[in-house]
């Protein structure tokens, strides 16, 4: 019987770190099974991927049997209700890297605002233009930094420093790093919720790992006042991959 291909993406962002530790946990007969059904190339799929020789290809492999395995064994939510696992969906979104070595992707539908931050180092091919890169709301900085630092796998130097940080009494220094490290998660979900990102917009689909999710308060889009706000169920995640939504790759 003819199976259907999957269709093809193009890729932005693909968490290496994360593929190899969720590899790794896969049972062996079970990686076996899934790649026998997926028609995926298992010893290639099991290479390291910095050691591999063609490591894109490496890459697609190992990706395609761990989201059959995330799908066939794990509870997958939506931006609606994500879940305290994985969770998946397709929205219009902007993003920028090399802020603090983070790719951060912002989308907004309707009354959901999901922020997606990971290691600049996994994203793939061409990047966002410099006049693109501008964060509108630089005060998030250090509100986001401590939710995020110990998810941003390939970036232990973020995980280590937030630590020394939070081992500061709250008020050592007067520094805002060291007050912000000591706030609840959730004053750092509201600041990014709030985050506006620069550059065009694109329809982006994802696969990623809710940190957390709950109620926040943002601008208005295209309320008839400045500073117009209104409520929003926001979700910080960090993604195992992002890329262009299928049925919208061909508008780019």
């Amino acid at each position: 019987m003819f199976r259907r291909k999957p269709p093809l993406r193009y890729y932005l962002y693909v968490s290496d770190a994360k593929l190899e530790m969720l590899f790794e946990q896969i049972n062996p007969a079970l990686r076996r099974r899934i790649s026998a059904e997926a028609k995926v190339d298992l010893k290639l799929a099991s290479l390291t991927l910095r050691r591999a020789d063609h490591p894109h290809a490496a890459r697609m492999a190992k990706l395609q049997l761990v989201e059959r395995y995330i799908d066939k064994r794990h509870h997958v939510g939506t931006i609606q209700e994500p879940g305290r696992e994985y969770f998946r969906g397709s929205m219009p979104m902007q993003w920028r890297c090399d802020w603090h070595d983070t790719a951060l992707f912002r989308g907004r539908d309707s009354s959901h605002v999901v922020v997606l931050a990971g290691s600049s180092r996994h994203v793939l091919g061409e990047r966002p233009a410099e006049e693109d890169r501008e964060v509108r709301r630089r005060s998030v900085t250090p509100n986001i930094l401590p939710v995020i630092a110990e998810h941003i796998f390939g970036s232990p130097g973020h995980g280590q420093r937030w630590r020394w940080i939070q081992s500061l009494a709250p008020r050592a220094a007067g520094s805002k790093d060291v007050a912000a490290a000591h706030d609840p998660p959730e004053v750092g979900l509201r600041e990014v919720a709030r985050t506006r990102l620069g550059g065009p917009t694109q329809h982006l689909e994802f696969l990623a790992v809710p940190i957390i999710h709950g109620p926040a308060t943002v601008e208005r889009e295209g309320g008839d006042w400045f500073g117009e706000e209104e409520d929003v169920h926001a979700v910080l995640a960090t993604p195992l991959y992002v890329a262009m939504a299928r049925n919208h790759a061909d508008e780019g």
